[in-house]
């Protein structure tokens, strides 16, 4: 298959339009789409969160055709490619290896990084609470079996498959309605929508220190998890899903568990 076959595909689980629905909505940015082209045939893609060195290097020292990523390989515009401080990049970019970044489209999809976030948790039902286009949005209000904060913060560690998450509010608080918004996405009017919402928690990444204040304030418990344990789980499945869909083309997931 062509790099643009394998990015129509790609799109049919997560539409382009989604991403730029968001960005209006948000007044925001993104820069998802094909971030360097190949005219090889696609044989080999190598799936990611990020396109960090050791992506970089896995994928030319592997074979990889094309790597997919979550996160936007090249965010804002840049203006040269230097070796030392876009290594990751030019390695792909001389090799002949493609990039695709699937992002904010990516974490508003059905079956998306949000949603499996949200499932991460251990919904039992979901909520979108940020509407964005149609039936999809960013965002989820999610019902899960009663549990304490202190064994929240256990479960969540083991499902995904991280140490790294701080927990602020009484331990022994019951938690049975969450907010959950994947990355960096809680600030001060998803807390207020989290709120509104009736949750017990809110679960993220990224917190900043007025945001922890204002959710405790108002009787809101905090779950920060890293930006790449809530959002690595739901880019697996993607993976999982793509893979099937692309016959005849086989596939890896490079899973990066140092940050």
């Amino acid at each position: 298959m062509k790099m643009q076959e394998i990015f129509s595909a790609l799109c049919e689980y997560a539409p382009l339009e989604l991403s730029n629905a968001f960005v209006l909505a948000e007044d925001g940015y993104d820069n998802s789409g094909i971030i360097v082209e190949t005219d090889r045939e696609i044989k080999k893609i190598l799936f990611a969160l990020d396109l960090s060195v050791a992506c970089a290097e896995r994928a030319v020292n592997g074979g990889f055709d094309l790597v997919v990523t979550h996160h936007p390989a090249i965010y804002y515009p840049i203006k040269s490619l230097d070796f030392a401080r876009n290594r990751a990049l030019t390695l792909c970019a001389t090799r002949g290896v493609g990039v695709i970044s699937m992002h904010l489209n990516l974490d508003i999809a059905e079956r998306g990084i949000d949603y499996y976030m949200a499932q991460g948790l251990g919904a039992t039902e979901q909520k979108i609470l940020t509407p964005v286009l149609g039936d999809f949005g960013y965002g989820r209000a999610v019902e899960i079996s009663p549990v304490t904060l202190a064994d929240f913060k256990s479960y969540i560690q083991k499902t995904f498959d991280t140490d790294n998450v701080m927990i602020f509010g009484q331990r022994d608080r019951q938690i049975k309605r969450v907010a959950s918004f994947c990355g960096a996405g809680c600030g001060g009017k998803e807390l207020e929508i989290a709120a509104e919402n009736g949750a017990d928690a809110v679960v993220s990444a990224d917190f900043k220190h007025n945001v922890i204040k204002d959710a405790l304030d108002c009787g809101v418990c905090v779950v920060q998890m890293t930006h790449y344990a809530c959002e690595n789980y739901g880019m697996k499945f993607f993976a999982k899903a793509a893979a099937e869909k692309l016959s005849g083309v086989s596939a890896e997931y490079f899973d990066e568990q140092t940050y």
